[in-house]
């Protein structure tokens, strides 16, 4: 026999280098979400109110997408392992910057410094997941990497905000910054990634025609507005009403984590389905959550970190399912297409600081609740269009 059977289950080599990549998600996870527990001690330490704090942040999502959208074209071309490493290396070095920001300028300016940095770090973590993985596991590759989303919530950033009650949000980002360091020493254990057959300089138009691509980046956008439109104010919402400290902020990131880590058990789900079939009804069910989420938080603050897990478990799902059928093409091409999921997710990070930042401030949280559920139901209904198609 001449064929070679494709195996079902991950060697232990290649499990150990996906719990590389699964910290390098971790960590860039940690600094992204880090925001929401301590947006209220961050804004009344440097004197300005929440809104501020969200454009601030708002500005790491245009430093991602900014990277992202410079190297995409790029970075099929580029020594994974290596970029990789000093992309990590530099973002602990912004996270500094962060920790010693004098005024909500300097912070801006360090939070987009963060976001060039992890502009770099996202699309080649999930490249080199999707060149270690055969086709077969991919779906299951991509959800143990992004499952460092979960050990960020789970583990890291409520132990940042027990931190910040202690020594402060300034402490709390010093020692992400450590961690960001870590991560990018780990990263050199990996082993060279073979580079794919005849990757180079791949144009725009060239990464946009691969199909589905801007189907998927247009649900990205939807996705991601929810994610961070919800994500970002909630915990302010909850604290103007009640009297509590940031660690309400942990708790409702524990429960998310929680649930979107247990999601990984029904990964094989979406192998077997197809991606396409899982992405309407993950949708859908995000949407209800949203509203959901709005009417938990005029009843107690408790059911929203209750209502935190399912979200953590149907986002999971969402996230797989975009990464993994962005990450099925061509391998000469993965880098530059998941360079344009990383540009168009924190251009949505970007809308939904700045942008849902202003609907929040003007109209409170239930009406940003509503805007991104409408979202996620138009992207329900292009995945949909997209299943039939592939049936």
């Amino acid at each position: 026999m001449t064929d070679v059977a494709v195996p079902l289950r991950f060697t232990p080599a290649l499990s150990r280098r996906l719990l590389c990549l699964t910290l390098a998600i971790a960590t860039v996870g940690l600094q992204a979400l880090l925001v929401a527990p301590l947006l209220t001690d961050m804004a009344r330490d440097l004197g300005v109110g929440p809104a501020a704090i969200g454009r601030a942040n708002g500005l790491y999502g245009v430093g991602v997408a900014v990277a992202a959208l410079l190297t995409a074209p790029r970075l099929d071309a580029w020594p994974r392992r290596r970029v990789l490493s000093l992309a990590l290396l530099a973002l602990g070095l912004a996270l500094a910057g962060c920790a010693l920001a004098p005024d909500a300028m300097m912070l801006a300016a360090a939070m987009a410094a963060c976001g060039l940095a992890a502009g770099v770090v996202l699309p080649t973590t999930y490249a080199l997941a999707g060149d270690l993985a055969p086709q077969e596991l991919r779906s299951r590759a991509v959800g143990r990497v992004i499952v460092g989303w979960s050990l960020a919530m789970v583990a890291g950033v409520p132990a940042a905000a027990l931190l910040a009650e202690q020594l402060g949000w300034r402490g709390a980002y010093a020692v992400v910054a450590g961690i960001a360091g870590v991560a990018g020493l780990a990263v050199l254990t990996l082993p060279p990634a073979a580079r794919p057959a005849g990757a180079g300089l791949v144009p725009y138009r060239i990464a946009l025609a691969q199909p589905g691509v801007l189907r998927l980046l247009a649900m990205t956008l939807a996705y991601m507005m929810a994610f961070y439109g919800c994500y970002t104010f909630l915990t302010d919402h909850l604290r103007a009403s009640e009297d509590l400290g940031p660690t309400l902020g942990g708790w409702i990131s524990l429960s998310y984590g929680l649930g979107f880590g247990l999601a990984v058990v029904g990964n094989g789900l979406i192998d077997r389905r197809g991606p396409w079939r899982v992405a309407a009804p993950t949708f859908l069910l995000l949407a209800g959550l949203m509203l959901l989420l709005a009417l938990a938080a005029s009843e107690s603050p408790w059911l929203v970190v209750a209502l935190a897990l399912p979200w953590g478990v149907v986002n999971h799902f969402g996230l797989n399912v975009l990464v993994s059928l962005l990450s099925s093409g061509e391998a000469k091409v993965r880098g530059a297409v998941l360079g344009l999921y990383s540009a168009v997710t924190y251009v949505a990070h970007f809308i939904a600081g700045a942008g849902l930042g202003l609907v929040y401030a003007g109209a409170g949280f239930n009406a940003v609740a509503v805007v991104v559920a409408v979202g996620l139901a138009v992207a329900a209904g292009m995945a949909l269009t997209a299943s039939r198609r592939e049936a």
